[in-house]
């Protein structure tokens, strides 16, 4: 694989996945502790997100850093759960969850239950990091 020398070229999938990553970090930068620490270090208490702002049947990524982010999900009404956003993988960040409750890594397409962040496919050869989570009340923390 080439790289292209001029550093102001990017590639299309880099600039859709930057884009998808700004549009996340505007929709929930509220939602992020300021003395966020790396995932599984996230201490208890942690506001991941408000419950509000969780879709049911998918979810949402909250950047936290630029090594910390976390997926959040609703995969059945009421039921939030949160994983580690780091593919297994290679480590690139997972940064979308569909509507049919799939978490996606889209460097190299590894997917994702949001339900219990088992693999579902893809080159990742094990899920994703749990974060245990309770509600507290209109948020979803770090339990």
């Amino acid at each position: 694989m080439e790289f292209p020398t001029d550093p102001t070229t990017v590639s299309r999938r880099c600039f859709i996945g930057g884009c998808a990553a700004a549009a996340a970090v505007v929709t929930t930068a509220g939602t992020a502790a300021a003395d966020a620490q790396p995932c599984g270090k996230l201490p208890p208490g942690t506001v991941l997100a408000k419950k509000a702002d969780v879709p049911l049947n998918s979810g949402i990524v909250v950047y936290f850093d630029d090594e910390t982010s976390v997926v959040v999900a609703q995969p059945k009404k009421g039921t939030y759960t949160a994983f580690d956003a780091t593919c297994p993988h290679q480590g690139c960040m997972c940064s979308e969850v569909n509507d049919k409750n799939v978490i996606i890594c889209w460097c190299h397409d590894s997917r994702f239950s949001s339900a219990d962040g088992k693999r579902k496919s893809g080159p990742a050869k094990k899920g994703l990091a749990v974060i245990k989570t309770k509600i507290k009340g209109e948020n979803v923390v770090v339990a």
